[in-house]
């Protein structure tokens, strides 16, 4: 439909199109429509939290992402999300992390620790 409108019509309403999609991580700052028109399925469901918190190495499987964010362990800059399927946006995606007082940290401390302790072996 975009496609097909006047093109003072469409200057407008593709460019607010574009703006929310770079703001969500879908496509790029300099994208066109031909980038929209290229969306997989895979490169939205990349942007929930269950798959940002594993892509991340927070978890060794989506699986133990998904029990991380439900049991409370992820969190958002200062914000605990509970949602594995909670779209997180380009600009929060650094900010996602293990919650500071979690026991779970410490674990993964251990684990990050342990192969590198093994190599000077």
């Amino acid at each position: 439909m975009l496609l097909a409108a006047p093109p003072e019509i469409r200057a407008k309403k593709e460019a607010t199109l574009l703006d929310s999609l770079a703001k969500k991580g879908l496509v790029s700052k300099d994208a066109t429509l031909d980038d929209v028109l290229s969306l997989t399925v895979e490169s939205i469901l990349a942007r929930r939290l269950q798959t940002v918190v594993w892509k991340k190495g927070l978890a060794s499987t989506p699986y133990q992402a998904r029990q991380l964010i439900t049991h409370r362990h992820i969190v958002i800059g200062d914000r605990v999300v509970t949602k594995p399927s909670y779209w997180v946006l380009a600009d929060e995606e650094p900010k996602v992390g293990i919650r500071p007082d979690s026991p779970f940290k410490a674990r993964i401390a251990q684990l990050a620790a342990a192969p590198a302790s093994e190599e000077g072996e």
